[in-house]
């Protein structure tokens, strides 16, 4: 067989296996068809899942996550980040610190996001405030590069309820590109989540960048979805002790898009790469079940897998953690339970010396998920148990103790920092294999 009749797939596994990057860009560079199957978002999410480029780990810090529902999260101002290195990165926590980016008028930096090599930086009054005319930060820690820049806003009485980094082009840059999005500090996609006082509409919008006649950088809306019936379905009646704006909580991203829980039971995905919002159906959680499950951070969390896909953690009876996977391979809106972990069995068995957590679990309020941290979820115990905070690795089951968490009732979130990747691939090749 020549090599110009090899099957994508087959070229995708090879080029899977090369080790450096540097042979991937090399790779690339061959011909058209190898450069087209090198700069898919597919293939570069799973290259990325199987070859780690992170040099390290922000790590934000929520104190009042359990406490203050209507907090947005992550939230955690740019001063209490800590930055913790990989094991295999030459860097130090002043090597990517973010005192380069001036701080905003009247206010503080919260750290809303991170993809790839970029940061993204929200000023904190834009939550729960006046959102009109303040101007987000996207930077690159491992250059000391950044950019601001203000989206524009129709309805100048919004707040902000989430922002996120995409990580592929979306509409008609999409095919403009070939599907491949190289994202730096002047070429990105943002993702909004706003919430408009009075009518109590949530709205998602996403912002492309452009460079407007004045050659400065600018926003411009290419996506704009109302998210009304999605977080509420028609016909379920309205939870009424409830803020409006925290009927839904972001549960994290992982395998290309980013994943919402809500109050009314629903759990919903946004596609990076396409821009599409859809809901998903999960199965119930236990016979007997209300009609609408209870969706918040502790008790839903999106995990990556080795092959670069998605699944999802929910805490379920108090006590179990399921782990959810897509029904069909390759993604879609229905979900199945791929295992169920008891939690009592396996700390008695992984945890010696707390053989009454069982009844512990009976008679105390049920655990909460504090973080994902790779492909293990850290929980913490039922409130009054005395136990540390433990990870459960969702692969081998086993547990550990987390010792330096501190107070039980602190939520983290881990946003990755990468050097710059991918490199901009060669997308006019001229030659080809023969």
């Amino acid at each position: 067989m020549a090599v110009n009749e090899l099957p994508d797939e087959l070229l995708e596994s090879v080029f899977l296996r090369l080790a450096s990057p540097i042979c991937l860009v090399r790779a690339a560079s061959t011909c058209r068809r190898w450069c087209r199957v090198v700069a898919d978002a597919g293939f570069l999410r799973l290259y990325r899942s199987r070859n780690a480029l992170t040099i390290g780990n922000y790590i934000a810090t929520d104190t009042v996550i359990f406490a203050n529902w209507s907090r947005p999260s992550p939230s955690c101002r740019v001063s209490s980040l800590a930055f913790v290195p990989a094991a295999a990165a030459v860097t130090s926590s002043k090597r990517i610190s973010l005192d380069f980016v001036p701080e905003p008028g009247n206010t503080s930096w919260v750290l809303a996001d991170s993809h790839g090599g970029l940061v993204l930086l929200v000023p904190e009054r834009y939550y729960w405030g006046n959102a009109s005319s303040v101007s987000i930060a996207v930077c690159e820690p491992w250059t000391r590069r950044y950019r601001t820049v203000i989206p524009p806003l129709e309805n100048k009485h919004v707040a902000c309820l989430h922002a996120s980094l995409l990580g592929g082009g979306t509409g008609s840059e999409k095919k403009k590109n070939n599907n491949h999005h190289v994202a730096g500090v002047s070429n990105f996609t943002v993702l909004l989540i706003l919430y408009t006082f009075g009518s109590g509409a949530k709205t998602a919008c996403i912002f492309s960048t452009f460079t407007g006649a004045d050659e400065e950088l600018r926003l411009r809306l290419t996506r704009s979805m109302d998210l009304g019936d999605l977080i509420r379905p028609k016909g379920v009646p309205r939870r009424q002790r409830h803020f409006d704006a925290d009927a839904m909580h972001f549960a994290g991203s992982a395998g290309g898009s980013l994943y919402w829980g809500t109050i009314y039971g629903v759990v919903f995905a946004l596609d990076e790469s396409t821009g599409e919002l859809s809901p998903l159906t999960l199965p119930k959680c236990c016979a007997g079940e209300q009609p609408r499950f209870y969706y918040r951070q502790w008790n839903l969390r999106a995990v990556g897998d080795d092959a670069g896909g998605a699944r999802l953690v929910r805490v379920v009876q108090h006590s179990d953690l399921e782990v959810l996977t897509p029904l069909h391979a390759g993604g879609g809106r229905e979900w199945t339970v791929e295992k169920t972990l008891r939690l009592p069995e396996l700390i008695t068995r992984g945890l010696p010396g707390l053989e009454d957590y069982s009844r512990l679990v009976e008679r105390l309020s049920g655990v909460k998920i504090l973080e994902v941290m790779g492909r293990s979820v850290v929980l913490t115990p039922p409130e009054g148990s005395g136990m540390w905070p433990f990870s459960v690795d969702l692969e081998t089951m086993e547990l550990e103790r987390v010792y330096d968490w501190g107070d039980e009732l602190v939520q983290k979130w881990e946003f990755p920092v990468e050097p710059p990747w991918p490199p901009a691939l060669p997308l006019h090749a001229t030659t080809d294999v023969h």
